[in-house]
């Protein structure tokens, strides 16, 4: 078993990269808290947990792809927004047989992810737990937040890719199968440069689709006003989760978004509706009524 000083040492060596080139981090990880200095503009800022057993399964992932899985679902977050991730504090609740090489390992993970889009990782904490339990809080500048309020009678509802792979793959870990086909649940793949060319576009409301295509449409409608009408030949997964690729809507009127998909159109009314038929939610949700 390793001490919390040996883990806290292994931690630091892998986020602590030694490059000033970042002028606004004017203190990282060792002190109480990171200090940056405060940008003009507005600051978006997300937080996700994950809990072994609800979100995620050692037997099936490892601590690598545990790591930037978490990650990923909260840069995503930011970008669904129409901001850019800068910063990122981890925490962590540690099973207290967890050795150095396993932080080592769950650490390169969400440092491989947050390298993708520039992110640092800039603090966090460490406590003991029966089971492995993650917290990544984000920090990232917005110019103009997108809002899932956003969306007019009249746009088109635009996704960046089909949802259902994740889902998939955790329906052939269950039955037992580890195969290639699993990897968009062990580690879903974000298309962040998607998510940015939607916000350049112009979309009026977007969603990381995180507990399902219909969940994510619901919750537009619903802050929106609106009625959302889906209609496509496509065979979806409109209720599978953790994909995290884009649903937004945007006006016919402007370019259409490299990437985008087309699949309904924002209507009078309320709900949503798949080819005629209304649609409940039936996505992933931690309380069901």
């Amino acid at each position: 078993m390793a001490s919390e000083a040996e883990l806290i040492a292994a931690l630091k060596a892998i986020f602590e990269t030694g490059d000033d080139s970042d002028p606004r981090l004017l203190i990282g990880i060792g002190d109480d808290a990171a200090v940056i200095t405060q940008p003009k503009g507005k600051v978006a800022l997300a937080t996700d947990i994950a809990v072994e057993g609800v979100h995620f399964n050692r037997n099936w992932s490892s601590l690598f792809e545990i790591g930037a899985k978490i990650t990923a679902a909260n840069l995503a977050d930011i970008y669904a927004m129409g901001g850019i991730p800068e910063y990122l504090l981890v925490a962590a609740a540690l099973p207290v047989d967890f050795t150095v090489s396993e932080i080592e390992e769950l650490a390169r993970g969400v440092l491989d992810e947050a390298s993708k889009v520039g992110a640092r990782v800039v603090g966090g904490d460490i406590t003991a737990s029966s089971s492995l339990v993650i917290s990544i809080a984000v920090y990232g500048s917005v110019k103009d937040p997108i809002r899932r309020s956003g969306a007019q009678i009249g746009d088109l509802v635009i996704i960046n890719d089909l949802p259902g792979k994740s889902a998939a793959g955790l329906e052939l870990l269950k039955s037992g199968i580890s195969d290639e086909r699993t990897s968009p649940h062990r580690r879903p793949i974000v298309d962040y440069t998607a998510a940015r060319d939607f916000a350049l576009a112009g979309v009026s409301a977007m969603c990381d689709v995180s507990d399902g295509l219909v969940s994510e449409l619901l919750h537009i409608s619903k802050a929106s006003g609106v009625g959302i009408e889906i209609r496509t030949d496509e065979a979806i997964d409109f209720h599978g989760g953790e994909d995290h690729i884009f649903v937004a809507t945007i006006s016919p009127h402007l370019p259409f978004p490299r990437q985008a998909i087309e699949i309904g159109r924002v209507v009078f009314g309320k709900g949503v509706r798949v080819n005629g038929e209304p649609m409940a939610h039936h996505g992933f949700t931690h309380f069901p009524e």
